[in-house]
């Protein structure tokens, strides 16, 4: 049996090619995964281990997940810089340095830095840590500063230059006097670092009394253990002492985590990828079989048993499934390393210490392979065992009609879905992902699984009739026969289409799910966006807000009417009820800042201890006016009497759904800053040099930007047409291996209808009419898979944007991708019917009419 299984594979190279094909990809994504990541793990790992090399112990914050509230604060934790002193106190404690870290700006004249890019980060430089001066020297004046070696070289900064750096306030100049690099090289994945003293990144920063972390450096012939133990007893509660090499790890894990979207993003376009290869795979083992039952058949008669021949089978699978998944391992590697240089390519290069392909990753890739086409060829080998001898006496071919069951199933399976689908969309309605319910989207991704399914199953049965309708306008004989030869083996064709339905399916899904909250988001700017322009952070750190000296030189600038002030601080509800942002609104402002539907109470009444709750929010807690609840705010419970119960125009939900006193919040926040600053402008003034007269104004404040309805349409269309266009190409692949099934099945069908051809050949078919045929065919079959993908994403993708932003959202049809999709199903048939096509009309006739 494993003779005749080798004989077989090498006696159909191209067929036994494209099974492998269709595993390749999907192999090739698996491997890229954990290569990528697992090179990430070992640079990083490196990295910080080199980096921790000056340093012994590590003075933290206890709880490291926690967010401190404040200026470039919202994605670091700190500790009271007090701690600097009494660290350094303890016995066995050479140095103690303090580190600061938070989100800056750096500010280039002439640059346009993306509002959605990596971000700037000044840092306390403390001549240790995990950094290496490269040129010139480190900072030892408060205006000097350092810079890290990539940035400087791709934004233009030499040592010499005077730049303007900004932190929570207005921007201050500071000499380049050095650059650094990274230990074991790599940049800050596109991220720029400014060095300064710890004083002037205090000072710039405005964070005076707390540092991110101390460094610690024992004494020679001290013990780190001993003095670990001293320090417990020293530090509060809120901080910890770590090793070194323990803080290494952390920090190491912590970066491979923000960049783990990648493994997820690829390993799931690996499923998808070889889901699609599945099915081809189980398509064209299935087809062989059929066609080889006379073979079969006659090992049956010479005392091959039924074991023996499911064996034939699924050694063939378990030989195809080895080599695809070994030329995966080699696409994986190079799509590692393709990662890895696009990266670098728009400056977010990382640390490397080479590609690491551990026993795990090659033995999930091989297992993953083998075991996708294994399983693949499982039903069509089992099929073997059901021949019988006496079919050696025939020539067999597929030619049963549908099973009335697959039917009956695909309808109840199609009946399922559409049920969970309006269940989520009902319970969208009330509370969408947008606010925190995720359930609705659970429902309906579920019954979006279930509707694929029952498409597939339901495809069998629409092949004769959509076909029937698809090849209407075949006028010539070779169209029709084409035509005819994909109705009358509608199984065939059926799996064949969905291969092709589940890639297209899958991006348009994404298209439409794209279009309709671009449409969506649109739609509610024009209705909340009340004001003309917002003043808001220009970086990653959005809660660390803007100085609220702001608003006054807002209001200063000939052209602004009116002025409102926002400003915003994490909380608690009560109960379960989790947490959310509450705003704090002025009043006689609020207007301006925003847009409402309706509104029960009277905002005029919003002052000391009060509270605006949106009506979706206070159904949940069932608020009336009049009632009290409890917010949290910075660890103290402050109750707060409703005074108006309000509904946002655009028929949108808000995640922020509770507007307590502006003053209320600022008294609270330590340090004092708006979220935002909504601007309205005199009517008669030209909108355009009343925007370019506030950025001028706000020139000292590099932080912050001034942005229009316009700007924020185009950064929303710019992102969704970059998320689109990044899905897309990566479920192109699955697209690809789905016309590799279409060619195969193609193929074998040549096979099949040798005889057939060569009697078409002999009545005086020529050989242009032939690829005609076979070219009508792969058309029909790839708009047939095309229009079944199409159908499915425009049902799921709206389903899912339901899912996501609630009953307002805009149902958008993306009639480019749609468009595109239908002639490239054209395309993808011309290109799949090729191969078969240039070996049916190359058959020589007398051999293909002796042909058994």
């Amino acid at each position: 049996m494993l003779r005749l299984a080798l004989r077989n594979l090498w006696e159909h190279k191209v067929r036994s090619v494209l099974l492998g094909l269709a595993v390749v990809a999907g192999v090739g994504f698996v491997t890229a995964a954990y290569v990528f990541t697992d090179s990430l793990s070992e640079a990083f790992g490196e990295a910080f281990a080199a980096g921790a090399a000056g340093t012994d112990i590590e003075v933290r914050a206890t709880t490291t997940d926690e967010q401190t509230e404040g200026p470039g604060g919202a994605a670091f934790t700190r500790i009271d810089a007090d701690l600097v002193d009494t660290v350094a106190e303890v016995e066995g404690v050479a140095s103690a340095r303090p580190f600061l870290q938070a989100f800056g700006t750096l500010a280039i004249e002439g640059e346009d830095r993306p509002p959605f890019g990596p971000p700037d980060f000044v840092i306390s430089w403390s001549g240790g840590s995990y950094f290496m001066i490269e040129e010139g020297r480190a900072p030892d004046a408060p205006d000097e500063m350092v810079i890290d070696s990539a940035s400087a070289e791709s934004r233009g900064v030499s040592i010499g230059d005077t730049v303007d750096v900004a932190g929570a306030s207005r921007a201050e100049p500071f000499n380049v006097v050095g650059t650094f690099g990274f230990a074991e090289g790599g940049s800050g994945f596109g991220a720029t670092f400014i060095g300064l003293t710890f004083e002037a990144a205090s000072d710039l920063l405005q964070i005076p009394n707390e540092v991110n972390s101390i460094e610690v450096v024992t004494e020679e012939d001290t013990s780190t253990e001993e003095v670990l133990s001293l320090l417990e007893t020293v530090l509060p509660s809120e901080a910890e002492a770590v090793d070194a090499a323990t803080a290494a790890a952390d920090q190491a894990a912590e970066l491979q985590e923000g960049l783990s979207f990648f493994n997820t993003f690829l390993l799931v376009f690996g499923l998808i990828a070889l889901i699609v290869g599945a099915f081809v795979v189980y398509n064209a083992f299935r087809v062989v079989v059929t066609q080889r039952s006379r073979e079969l058949a006659l090992l049956r008669i010479l005392g091959a048993t039924r074991a023996q021949l499911v064996w034939s089978v699924l050694i063939e699978a378990l030989i195809v499934g080895l080599v695809a998944s070994i030329i995966g391992l080699g696409l994986g590697l190079a799509l590692a390393i393709g990662i890895r240089q696009l990266l670098a390519a728009i400056g977010s290069e990382l640390p490397d210490a080479g590609l690491v392909l551990s026993l795990r990753t090659v033995t999930v890739a091989v297992a993953v392979g083998m075991t996708t086409t294994l399983l693949s060829a499982l039903m069509p080998a089992f099929r073997t065992t059901r021949i019988s001898p006496m079919e050696a006496l025939r020539e067999q071919i597929e030619t049963r009609g549908v099973r009335r069951w697959w039917v009956w199933v695909g309808g109840l399976a199609l009946v399922a879905a559409i049920a969970l689908v309006g269940l989520g969309v009902r319970q969208a309605y009330d509370q969408a992902a947008l606010t925190g319910n995720t359930r609705p989207l659970a429902l309906i991704g579920a019954g979006c699984l279930i509707a694929f399914g029952a498409f597939f199953l339901l495809a069998r049965a629409l092949v004769k009739p959509l076909l029937g309708v698809l090849g209407s306008t075949a006028t010539s004989t070779a169209a029709q026969l084409g035509r005819e030869n994909a109705r009358r083996t509608p199984r065939r064709t059926a799996v064949t289409a969905t291969a092709l339905m589940i890639g297209l399916g899958l991006v348009a899904t994404v298209a439409v799910l794209s279009r309709s909250v671009e449409d969506t988001i649109l739609q509610v700017l024009e209705d909340t966006f009340t004001a003309d322009a917002i003043v808001q952070p220009a970086g990653f750190d959005a809660l660390a807000g803007i100085p609220v000296e702001i608003a006054d030189d807002v209001s200063a600038v000939e052209g602004v009417n009116d002025v409102a002030r926002l400003n915003m601080i994490p909380a608690d509800l009560p109960g379960d009820a989790g947490e959310t942002l509450v705003v704090g609104v002025e009043p006689e402002t609020v207007d301006l800042a925003i847009a409402f539907e309706d509104v029960d109470g009277d905002f005029d009444d919003l002052g000391p201890g009060t509270v605006a709750v949106q009506r979706i929010e206070a159904d949940k807690l069932g608020l009336e006016l009049g009632d009290t609840v409890e917010l949290t705010i910075d660890g103290e419970p402050r109750p707060v009497e409703v005074v108006a119960i309000f509904d946002l125009a655009g028929e949108v939900s808000d995640s922020a759904s509770y507007y307590i006193f502006y003053d209320d919040i600022r008294q609270i926040q330590g340090r004092p800053r708006d979220s935002t600053v909504m601007v309205g402008f005199d009517p008669e003034a030209n909108e355009e040099a009343v925007t370019e007269r506030l950025s001028e104004a706000l020139a000292d404040y590099p932080g912050v930007t001034v942005t229009t309805i316009a700007d924020l349409e185009q950064t929303v269309r710019s992102a969704l047409a970059a998320l689109v266009g990044m899905v897309a190409g990566l479920l192109f692949m699955s697209v690809v291996v789905a016309i590799v099934g279409i060619v195969l099945t193609l193929y074998l069908a040549v096979f099949e209808r040798t005889r057939e051809t060569g009697l078409l050949r002999a009545v005086g078919m020529t050989r242009r009419q032939v690829r005609r045929m076979i070219r009508f065919e792969s058309i029909l079959i790839a708009v047939f898979g095309t229009l079944l993908g199409v159908v499915l994403g425009l049902f799921c993708g709206w389903a899912l944007a339901v899912g996501i932003v609630g009953e307002g959202v805009r149902f958008g049809i993306p009639w480019v991708w749609i468009v595109a999709g239908l002639v490239g199903a054209l395309v993808a048939g011309v290109l799949a019917a090729i191969i078969p096509a240039r070996r049916a009309a190359r058959m020589d006739v007398l051999a293909a009419i002796a042909y058994e």
